[in-house]
């Protein structure tokens, strides 16, 4: 699959963006590098805009006004994931000095009779990227939608991570939710700074606070924030295919509603024709 990208720039701050799946795939702020280069072959999602849905549909099945639909399973447990635009390649509709403007749509098919017009901004400045996603309903009927996002950090060993979460969920071994507890009595939660390296995620958290994440090495800080998305996900890893080879990385997903809300209805948002719903997120540097 060709990975066409669009560089936006804002003095010497630099933002990459993937066409394909509308994904940041590469962030620098003067010399230092948020998102260095990265393998876009393998199958990582990386920074990819998860629509109409974020996380997983247990089984791919569920019910929406009275009708079943069942969705292509692709998480390798059993599970519909990660939505039907990570995988399109998006159209530029505006770029000027430091912004761009993308969109695709979710044509109509069995397992989502819909369509769905899908944008994407990113706004750069000397010290932020800001980035936006709208979808409207642009079928007729009501559309069930939720939103996420995919990015993935480096972390080192002096790298800590502060979540500003109340609450964390426990999954099941299918990585579908199935309780939750303090996220304090898991090591994390806000005034917890703790050791990235000492901690393997693949945890939901919810009651966030801005900002929701603090990523911190060195001197340097990265503040991660979300508006109208009250629901996290985090994900390590030690084998992330960086363009120079595996190593760590920490996927820090913004998403409007939890895992399987399609089924249970938790967050999930409902549009009518014409209707549209919105998420943002920044990430802010510091150092």
């Amino acid at each position: 699959m060709a990975n066409p990208t669009h560089t936006l720039t804002h003095g010497d701050a630099e933002a990459v963006i993937n066409l394909v799946g509308s994904a940041l795939v590469g962030l620098r702020f003067g010399n230092h590098i948020v998102i260095p280069e990265l393998n876009l072959e393998p199958k990582t999602y990386a920074g990819s805009l998860l629509a109409p849905w974020p996380n997983r549909i247990a089984q791919g099945r569920y019910v929406f006004e009275g009708n079943q639909y069942q969705l292509e399973v692709r998480d390798g447990l059993g599970n519909a994931m990660h939505g039907l635009v990570d995988e399109a390649t998006f159209e530029i509709i505006e770029t000027r000095a430091g912004f761009l403007k993308l969109s695709t749509k979710v044509e109509a098919s069995t397992g989502y009779p819909w369509n769905l017009l899908v944008e994407a901004s990113f706004e750069l400045t000397a010290d932020e990227l800001v980035i936006s996603y709208f979808v409207t309903n642009v079928g007729s009927g009501n559309a069930p939608v939720g939103i996420g996002t995919h990015p993935y950090f480096p972390f080192s060993d002096d790298t800590t991570i502060e979540v500003n979460a109340d609450t964390a969920s426990v999954h099941g071994s299918d990585m579908l939710p199935v309780s939750q507890t303090p996220a304090a009595e898991i090591g994390l939660g806000s005034g917890n700074a703790v050791l990235a390296r000492e901690f393997q995620l693949d945890t939901q958290f919810t009651s966030v606070t801005n900002p929701v994440v603090t990523l911190k090495t060195g001197d340097h800080a990265l503040d991660i924030w979300h508006d109208n998305a009250p629901w996290l996900m985090i994900y390590t890893t030690n084998k992330f295919p960086w363009a120079d080879g595996p190593g760590n990385a920490i996927a820090i997903e913004p998403q409007t509603c939890p895992a399987d809300a399609f089924n249970t209805g938790e967050d999930l948002r409902i549009l009518a024709s014409g209707e549209s719903t919105w998420m943002r997120f920044g990430l802010k540097h510091r150092g």
